[in-house]
């Protein structure tokens, strides 16, 4: 990542490296300001309700804090050793309050799947298989590019059951593969079988 500006926070002239919402942010003021949001996001979980302003705006969150930090202790070589277990922290963390903040649990199932891309200029389909799924979604693996709100067709192999799919965050992992989590624009059906 190219270190092309100074960091947002005021008053700060270390360069900016982490994109936050529409901010970058130096790594010292990611981390800062993570731990003070996901301090304050788990002692507040229990007076949310489910698909309100709260929860959906901590599930974005939640969501942005593991890509960035992941993304970046990964993509960057250069940070100190502190750094990066500050990350992965924040990542391990986010994670965990993000398992609280799900519509429905998730279940660990390997469904055999194939995924489907209609959209123009990158058309493809691939058979892949669940690593956990709900009624609202699933994490997979994937061999083709995939951006953030791309829509998907899944396919349950078993039951030929198809319902559309939202890509709510995709990521490499250390092997060099991908992994995406989908939201099913439609209730799972009978994906969960």
């Amino acid at each position: 990542m190219e270190l092309t500006s100074q960091c947002s926070i005021q008053g700060c002239d270390q360069p900016a490296v982490i994109d936050v919402g529409s901010r970058r942010v130096c790594v010292a003021h990611f981390v800062a300001n993570s731990y003070e949001k996901l301090e304050k996001l788990s002692h507040s979980t229990h007076t949310w309700s489910v698909g309100g302003e709260a929860w959906e705006s901590a599930r974005n969150f939640v969501r942005e804090c593991v890509q960035s930090a992941t993304s970046f202790s990964q993509k960057n070589t250069a940070i100190s050793n502190l750094e990066r277990a500050r990350l992965v922290d924040i990542a391990t963390w986010a994670t965990e309050l993000g398992r609280r903040l799900r519509r429905s649990p998730r279940n660990t199932l390997a469904n055999t799947i194939r995924l489907i891309s209609e959209r123009p200029g990158n058309c493809w389909e691939e058979e892949t298989y669940t690593l956990d799924i709900s009624l609202h979604g699933a994490r997979t693996k994937c061999r083709h590019t995939v951006k953030k709100e791309d829509i998907l067709k899944v396919l349950h192999l078993d039951t030929l059951e198809q319902v559309e799919a939202r890509v709510i965050w995709q990521r490499s992992t250390t092997s060099g593969a991908q992994e995406i989590g989908i939201e099913f624009l439609h209730e799972g059906g009978n994906l969960n079988q």
